[in-house]
């Protein structure tokens, strides 16, 4: 089987790329899936081209690396693989995760934003609620956890909400931003809400269920109704009346304004009334004004409108109600109109907005530091290589009963370092040590495990090897890093490096036998005059007797 259909087939998303890094030689179904990735249309390959290629040429020297495409974050692992003759680059993609700690944060985080925060899956149950909606519902979250809304508001309100607004977002993935009013059963009280709805997707693009943030604007919306039954109840237009208060013929032409509107408009009486919309707001912020006056006579209905009025400093936003007006014949010949300032709404729309985009945000950066302190935990910081944390960690998934395959060590030390370091300096030192975790990486293969095991000691385990591939290992790494250190560092004079060697079955020693061998061929190397490898031979672990 080649290894195009090898990787086609497994079920982590992989791309391999050849010699020409623009046209990949293989995307396979679980890589296109997780990404949506498709390099055979204008905005895949523009995709390809422009993110995913740079990333890659990052990640071929820091795992781990990560890209963004759309709002989904990958992590990028490379390795070169060698199949008939040609060098093919394996490029693994996954989804980084957030630590419990992390996570514990981000909840924090969203316990505190001053909004209702929640989530539901696709049976429009409740799977998250922030302490604000707890509040709300006098419940604890175990509580809120798989209930829906027809069982924390009541069966009407919840079916209404599910048919209205939650299948819209869940089964048709429309993002909404819509005001809602409910009824609180455990406050006795209609509440109103200016929310927004986001559909929530797993990694193969199937729905989730949905997220949703709402603001409680009861006390606007109750002071909107104060102002709508009021504007009923008028029989004479008062100058105090705290709103703008309006009358206009059938020709769109002022034919009374309150003091308000005189304010607004920053005119006198007498300069307002007989004129339109066009007259004292130029052609095109008056016929913005004018198309809704013009519907009022053309339906003869009420007409309820959001307006705006553009001020060099400011855009004001006003919540408008035009009443159409008969004369005694029955004719309409006028209306009236009632404006409200709703701009601090608006601007209450924007800080939800600003929210969400300040959750992305600090998604992102706990994401960073997620990766940060991963990377940090499990790698040697000076040459990049796995540290002896991780070498231990790697180990026991390689040392278990039921793996057959042979497992080579290979214990390399640099031979009379102390002496680079003292005529030369610790950086030049540092140099040197980057060099030969380097050298070690190009010269093993990616199934390898390559540690800097402490100072100028490095570890190799060779998973798999084949016998006798450990000392041919062994004896290539001491020869090239001998010719490639010549060549760098000529003034140091000739840099040698001795190995210890050992090899078993990984079924049957452990991790420290192999260790213990190696380290005393090390030693032995060292012994007889350096710059040589020496294999050692695996010696049963002692027991331990346990005390009486």
């Amino acid at each position: 089987m080649s290894l195009l259909n090898v990787f086609a087939q497994l079920e982590q998303a992989y791309i391999l790329l050849g010699a020409d890094p623009s046209e990949p030689l293989l995307v396979n179904a679980k890589a296109a899936l997780l990404t949506g990735l498709d390099i055979s249309s204008p905005a895949g390959l523009d995709t390809w081209q422009q993110v995913l290629l740079p990333a890659i040429e990052t990640a071929r020297t820091v795992k781990n690396t990560q890209v963004y495409l759309g709002e989904k974050a990958f992590l990028l692992c490379c390795s070169d693989i060698q199949e008939e003759g040609r060098s093919v680059l394996a490029v693994h993609l996954s989804r980084p995760e957030l630590s419990d700690n992390e996570r514990q944060n981000f909840y924090a985080m969203l316990d505190n934003l001053g909004a209702y925060v929640y989530c539901k899956d696709v049976n429009y149950n409740y799977t998250y609620a922030n302490k604000q909606v707890c509040e709300l519902f006098n419940l604890t979250p175990q509580e809120i956890v798989g209930a829906n809304d027809c069982q924390l508001f009541d069966a009407e309100t919840g079916q209404k909400m599910i048919e209205q607004t939650d299948s819209q977002v869940i089964q048709r993935g429309i993002t909404l931003e819509l005001e809602e009013r409910n009824y609180v059963p455990n406050h006795d009280e209609y509440r109103d809400y200016l929310t927004v709805k986001k559909p929530l997707y797993d990694d193969e693009g199937m729905p989730l269920g949905l997220f949703g943030i709402s603001m409680d604007i009861s006390e606007l919306k109750e002071t909107q109704k104060r102002l709508y039954i009021s504007e009923q109840r008028l029989s004479t237009i008062l100058d105090n009346v705290g709103a703008y208060i309006f009358i206009k013929d059938k020709d769109r032409r002022f034919q009374y304004v309150n003091k308000q509107t005189e304010a607004l408009f920053q005119l006198p009486q007498d300069q307002i009334l007989g004129k339109n919309n066009y007259d004292l707001l130029g052609e095109v912020q008056g016929e913005e004004f004018d198309c809704t006056d013009r519907k009022v006579f053309e339906t003869g209905e009420r007409v309820d409108c959001l307006e705006s009025f553009a001020t060099p400093e400011e855009v004001y936003y006003y919540w408008t109600v035009k009443i159409p007006l008969r004369n005694e014949a029955g004719e309409i010949d006028s209306y009236i109109g009632l404006s409200t300032d709703i701009t601090e709404q608006k601007r209450l729309e924007n800080q939800v907005r600003s929210y969400n985009d300040a959750l992305q945000t600090k998604i992102k950066e706990v994401t960073d530091l997620k990766d940060t302190l991963e990377y940090q935990a499990t790698h040697d910081v000076l040459t990049g290589l796995f540290n002896r944390r991780m070498l231990e960690t790697l180990s026991e998934e390689i040392f278990v009963p039921d793996n057959p395959q042979l497992v080579g060590m290979l214990m390399l030390d640099l031979d009379r370092f102390k002496r680079v370091n003292d005529e030369f300096g610790h950086k030049r030192g540092d140099d040197v040590i980057r060099l030969i975790a380097r050298l070690m990486a190009d010269e093993c293969r990616s199934s390898d495990v390559i540690c800097r095991y402490g100072g100028e000691e490095f570890v190799l385990l060779m998973p798999g090897a084949l016998p006798g591939k450990a000392r041919a290992k062994a004896e290539w790494l001491r020869q090239r890093y001998s010719e490639v250190a010549a060549q760098a560092f000529p003034e140091m004079g000739m840099l040698t490096l001795s190995v210890g060697i050992s090899e078993a079955p990984a079924n049957k020693v452990s991790f420290e036998q192999l260790y213990l061998a190696a380290d005393k061929a090390l030693y032995q190397a060292k012994e007889n005059g350096r710059n040589c490898c020496e294999e050692g031979a695996i010696q049963p672990l002692p027991e331990i007797v346990p005390e009486r």
